[in-house]
Parts: C-alpha cells; structure tokens; sequence
C-alpha cells in the first residue's frame, strides 16, 4: 500500500487487488514461515494499516494452529472490500471454509483463524498491545517517521510482544529495462516523495528496513531481514501501468521541471509495456523481529 499512498493515490481498493499476486510472488516465504511457525497456539496477532487482508491471505496456506487475527485498517471502504475477497478465496482454495458474523471465521485443513476487523487511524490513535503475542503489517512500515517506529517498537516491547514481522517495505531504486536517460532523475525525485509526511512525521520511505532494524534491535529485539523485490511487467499489465503512471506523477510532484521529460519517458514506457519489452524491478525488504 505504501507506493499507493506515496504516490498519491491513497489505499485504493482497485491497487491493492492489483498487488496481492505480486505482492504473493514476491515476499520470502522463509521469513513468513518462520514467523508462522514461532506464533505460540492461539496466540493474538495485531496487523496494522490491514488494507482487504492480502497479508493474512498469504498467511493462511501455511497455517498449523489456532489463530486471532485483529485487522487495524481505517478505511471502512477496505473493510468491506475485504469480507468480500475473503469469501472469494476461501472458495478457490479447496478445503478451507469462510464464516462471518460478528466474527468472522476461517476454518482450513490444519488450523482455523479467528478475524476481526477493527476501524482505527494509526496516525491520530496508537494501537492497544496488551495481550498481544504479535505484531504484522505489509507495504506499510514505509510510511511512518523513525519517531513513530522507535516509540512503537519501545510500546511492544513494554507489553510483552513476542514479534514483529513487517513486510514489503520499499527499498530506493527501482530498475527499468531498457534503461534511459531520465531514469535516474525520475527515481530520486520519487524517493524523496516517499519521505514526504504521510501523517505520521516525515516518513522512512526507502529507508524503513534499516529505520525498524535500528528501532526493533534498540527495544530489545533481534532482526532477520529478506530481500522481497517485485519484477513488474507484462505478466502485471494493471499493476505495471498503475505503477508507471503514480511513479511519474509522483517524481513530477516532488520536481516538477522534470514534468515535460517525463511525459515523454512515460508515453515510451507504455509503448514498451504494451509491446511485451518493458521489465521493472521495484526491490522492497522483509523484516522478522523476536524478542531475546
């Protein structure tokens, strides 16, 4: 989600159903699944800036217990959005069954989730982590500020969560192919914005990793990192096009003498999509913290 809102878009439902087989392709099943295997039985887990649910939809193939799943998202359009595509993929997913109600339900052949969706805006309100075992979010933790990071990962520590494991985290310097003249300039002016203040400080774009490596590790965590990159192109048309369009209008917001270059680099970017000759890798970085 954090290109969406870098790129001025917002949450949008459509971006976020582009993503998720990207999103899926890319992010280290190894990082996930240790994550997964270290949730104690029936433990409570807290995912911020939830979106539809794409990361618990990740998670749920590689489910062996019990699990309750809060879903903080302050879209209430995306809440929505996401009971529908939890019913759709429990129906493409042979053996799991979806159940809502005042709690939803997700029952599959070796573990069940309990999930409950909570309407929340993490930059006005911090979470309550009492009780909570741990913490998740994807393409998200590039948002808030290093304020925001040390002072959240100091509140896990102080009520006793076991983990955090923070997801697609943008990395500065997407890589297009074939290579041309603006694309250094495009890509600084589009790093910069991701810094801009999304409402939590100014942001850590490009910077997360590093930014909640130091956090996690100075609350007392360890840290294990992935590498997640996406390899965009024409296996990803929607989200390929998407992408290009926010990428320049946000590289122009942040430089806006780059605004008649760039018209052209774009309208030659689609040529090359369209022609099956565009590739794009957009690297992010996965992150496992567990307390000592």
């Amino acid at each position: 989600m954090s290109e969406a809102r870098a790129m001025g878009a917002g949450f949008d439902a459509d971006w976020l159903y582009w993503r998720e087989a990207a999103d899926t392709e890319a992010r280290d099943t190894g990082l996930l699944a240790r994550w997964l295997d270290g949730l104690s039985a029936d433990g409570r887990v807290v995912e911020l800036g939830a979106g539809t649910g794409s990361l618990l939809r990740a998670c749920l193939p590689y489910l062996r217990r019990p699990l309750r799943w809060e879903a903080l998202e302050v879209d209430s359009d995306l809440i929505a959005r996401g009971a529908e595509r939890f019913g759709r993929w429990a129906v493409s997913h042979p053996g799991w069954r979806f159940e809502m109600g005042e709690v939803t339900r997700l029952c599959g052949p070796q573990g069940h989730c309990q999930l409950e969706w909570q309407t929340i805006d993490l930059a006005r309100e911090q979470p309550n982590l009492a009780g909570v075992s741990a913490i998740a979010a994807s393409a998200w933790g590039d948002l808030v500020s290093w304020r925001w990071a040390a002072d959240f990962a100091a509140q896990a520590a102080a009520t006793g969560t076991d983990s955090l494991y923070l997801a697609l985290n943008v990395i500065d310097g997407a890589q297009c192919l074939p290579q041309q003249p603006l694309d250094r300039a495009l890509d600084r002016a589009f790093s910069a914005h991701m810094r801009r203040d999304k409402g939590f400080g100014p942001a850590l774009g490009g910077g997360a990793l590093p930014g909640w490596s130091a956090a996690l590790s100075r609350a007392g965590y360890r840290v294990d990192t992935a590498c997640s990159a996406w390899s965009l192109g024409p296996a990803y048309p929607l989200l390929t096009a998407a992408w290009l369009e926010g990428y320049v209008k946000a590289a122009c917001e942040q430089n806006p003498r780059l605004a008649e270059e760039a018209g052209a680099w774009l309208r030659e970017r689609r040529a090359q999509l369209a022609s099956g000759a565009l590739r794009i890798r957009i690297v992010h970085g996965d992150l496992l913290a567990w307390r000592t």
